[in-house]
């Protein structure tokens, strides 16, 4: 078999428990891979430009088609396809534009899809690289990834291995996420001969239209056996052990691949491949005997949520949800801080909707609400905690936090809760209740702290002789104790003050970097945060017309408004376009000199 290619490649790709040729193949392979991101997906926020083979084995004769689009742009033009010798190109179609709307948690998005199909003929055997197709796209010049291609004259192996496609979804909902599981291996006689495998796949980190998810991790006791794909890239794969395959045992691997869907429309997965055999290398040559067998290409549809019946508080959740909660603590005073933490669970899109907001809950006005102190990931569960606070001891209970997610199993949309969690509250001295203390920020003198005691009965000078000698005495202590609460909370090197002072510093600094809308808003409640010693998410959709303190400053309070409303209209409106960033500086000065 004749071999031409623009750069090197190696088919004997070793799997990871085979001989040692098989290993040192793999550490031969070029660094680049594949399946890696194109350097414009690799921008966060911007345009994802995809290129994927219908099918990486082809038999000479046959013709494959390449399919390349761009996600999430205005304009974009497919200005070169390169020319390789020994493949030439038949005909090239598009561009073909698809855009969708859809709308969540009251704001609308946007998406647009446009998609170019090259198909390519292949004149001579080989295996091909196809060096990355030039675009431009928003006026910015961005490539494809490498892409490989065998050519053979015969597909033998189809009664010798297998691989197929098992527990594949023929429909999802849009934003739901769903997994593609993959078996293969070969006939079990010929596991000694056997020292090199690569799974061919074409779609592999390369699905239009999705999101890859984190892999969950193995189940105790399976064997967990790392593969080759794309001749390039490494996937750990369980090991099943002798199957049955129409009587007869093949030596059988299992891999699966997590994914949500972002848009509607059709999702292809193209003809996938296992390639295996036996390389066997010599001083100056190398002999080769490989196998294929295929799987074909299948279309999973993506539907869009029903818009009938979507409540205007959808949290963007698709899946099977399911809710709990715990407190730090039951037994309290009015206005001590209670850490609720919430945990979201089950096949469902946990890393993508938005969490609810107790403060904007009736359900939750007998607590202040602070904010959120913490958000963890962990693959299979969404942690947040929330830091709130009873205004009065007549709170009995945390009530439910609910979560309006769409339920793909039942086809509609549902409320999924936590537990009311009971709690003692204890009231403040005199009776008095949160609310009535001073709320510009800090804790300020409650009524029981007011001088309420005529002059007239005080003693001559206002205290007595003994209290003076007392104060006197305790001065020392008192010195002492005011040092160290200042270095604790209020020293200019304490770490909120620190964060304070360098509030508008660090705004003015991210600004410059920031490219959208989505950026500086990050920007800004980072500065926000800072300056009210919480996170920066406490500041994401805060109603600021009930903010403590809000009404003593309506003008500037009207100016964040007006600010956030712009980048919100920006960040949804699809087009993601920054606002003016001076008025973003501005607002954060007047805000510091006011001290907030």
């Amino acid at each position: 078999m004749r071999t031409r290619t623009i750069r090197a490649l190696l088919l004997a790709v070793g799997l990871a428990g085979l001989a040692p040729a098989a290993a040192s193949a793999a550490a031969s392979a070029p660094a680049s891979a594949p399946g890696a991101a194109s350097p414009a997906a690799a921008q966060q926020g911007g345009p994802r430009i995809t290129a994927n083979l219908s099918t990486g084995v082809v038999k000479l004769g046959g013709t494959v088609n390449c399919v390349v689009q761009v996600e999430g742009a205005k304009q974009a033009s497919l200005v070169r396809v390169p020319e390789v010798e020994g493949l030439k190109v038949e005909r090239q179609s598009g561009p073909s534009i698809n855009e969708s709307f859809s709308l969540v948690g009251g704001r609308n998005t946007y998406s647009r899809t446009i998609t170019w199909v090259v198909t390519l003929r292949p004149l001579e055997l080989g295996e091909y690289a196809i060096p990355p197709m030039q675009l431009e796209v928003d006026g910015r010049v961005e490539t494809t990834r490498e892409l490989s291609l065998s050519v053979v004259q015969d597909l033998d192996g189809q009664e010798l291995g297998r691989l197929a496609f098992v527990s594949v979804p023929e429909r999802v909902y849009e934003g739901q996420p769903f997994t593609i599981r993959m078996e293969f291996g070969w006939d079990k006689q010929l596991d000694p001969m056997v020292n090199t495998a690569n799974l061919i796949l074409p779609w592999w980190n390369e699905l239009p239209g999705t999101l890859e998810l984190e892999d969950s991790a193995a189940s105790l006791g399976q064997r967990m056996v790392e593969v080759n794909v794309n001749a390039r890239l490494r996937a750990r794969a369980v090991e099943l052990g002798d199957v049955d395959v129409e009587g007869k045992p093949f030596r059988m691997l299992s891999l699966t691949r997590s994914f949500v869907a972002t848009r509607a429309g059709r999702l292809d997965v193209t003809q996938s491949w296992l390639e295996f055999g036996r390389v066997t290398r010599r001083a100056f040559s190398e002999a080769r005997e490989t196998y294929h067998t295929g799987a074909p290409a299948f279309a999973i549809d993506v539907v869009p949520l029903p818009e009938a019946g979507r409540p205007f508080d959808f949290s963007g959740g698709v899946g099977s949800f399911q809710a709990s909660a715990e407190v730090s603590r039951r037994d309290v005073d009015v206005g001590e801080s209670i850490k609720l933490t919430v945990d979201w669970t089950g096949d469902a899109n946990l890393e993508f909707f938005e969490l609810p907001d107790p403060s904007r809950m009736a359900a939750f006005d007998g607590f202040r609400v602070y904010g959120k102190s913490g958000e963890h990931f962990y693959g299979d569960r969404r942690r947040v905690v929330y830091d709130i606070a009873p205004l009065s001891a007549q709170v009995q209970e945390v009530p439910a936090l609910p979560l309006v997610i769409f339920d793909p199993e039942l086809e509609r949309y549902r409320t999924v809760s936590t537990q009311p969690i009971p709690l003692r509250v204890r009231a403040l001295e005199g009776g008095v209740s949160l609310e009535e203390l001073d709320t510009g920020g800090e804790r300020g003198l409650a009524h029981h702290d007011l001088q309420t005691e005529p002059e007239s009965n005080r003693a001559p000078g206002g205290v007595s002789g003994a209290l003076v000698l007392a104060s006197w005495l305790g001065l020392p202590v008192l010195w002492l104790g005011l040092r160290t609460a200042v270095r604790r909370h209020g020293a200019p090197d304490a770490p909120a003050a620190r964060a304070r002072a360098r509030g508008l510093r660090r705004l003015r600094r991210e600004l410059r970097g920031a490219r959208g809308a989505g950026a500086q808003a990050h920007a800004l409640h980072v500065f926000l945060g800072a300056r009210s010693g919480e996170e920066p998410e406490a500041w994401e959709g805060r109603d600021l017309a009930a903010w403590s303190g809000a009404a003593a400053h309506p003008e500037l309070v009207a100016a964040l408004a007006a600010l956030e409303a712009d980048l919100d209209r920006s960040r949804w409106a699809g087009d993601d376009a920054p606002v003016d960033a001076a008025r973003l500086t501005d607002f954060a000065r007047r805000w510091t000199q006011e001290g907030l």
